[in-house]
């Protein structure tokens, strides 16, 4: 009977270990492959047909928003005009040498940040959102808030699969 508790228990042990360690080691592992360049690395961790899912459903909703300033079917015409454009920039500009940047810097484009964070480290807190999510906030040295990766379990790994822009 001991031996059956202690099997329990350290059974226990392992997967609240797992639980409590593999978000961190999952932003380690993309962080590292990152900073190496590693694209073959980058293209296990990231599950692309989600992410672009997400930057285009974000772009959607920026566009429908400010749409909804305007009014008239000009300003209509031409959001949708921007959304298909948005969508084709997204599916073409989400590759793993982006990914690699964002993570790496904090943007997709390490040019297109404000001056004043550029060559600024960018630190990532894990959050947790239940069993099968958590997200991975960005903070740049100063303070600033940078981008959120989203991530969703995968058997027993992490594969990002949406960011929030600032």
């Amino acid at each position: 009977m001991k031996k059956l508790i202690a099997l329990i228990l350290a059974i226990a042990i392992v997967v609240l270990g797992w639980w409590f360690a593999s978000p961190w080691m999952a932003m380690r592992g993309l962080a590292g492959a990152a900073q190496a360049g590693d694209t073959a690395e980058l293209e296990e961790r990231v599950d692309f047909p989600a992410l672009r899912a997400s930057v285009s459903d974000q772009i959607t909703e920026a566009t429908r928003r400010r749409q909804g300033q305007g009014g008239g079917l000009i300003d209509a015409l031409g959001g949708a005009v921007a959304e298909r454009i948005g969508r084709e920039i997204t599916d073409r500009a989400l590759t793993p040498e982006a990914v690699g940047t964002l993570v790496v810097s904090g943007s997709l484009a390490a040019g297109m940040l404000p001056e004043r964070l550029r060559g600024q480290d960018i630190d990532w807190d894990v959050e947790r959102n239940g069993f099968d999510h958590f997200r991975a906030v960005g903070t740049f040295e100063d303070g600033t808030g940078g981008p959120t990766l989203l991530f969703a379990r995968d058997g027993l790994g992490w594969d990002l699969t949406g960011i929030e822009l600032p």
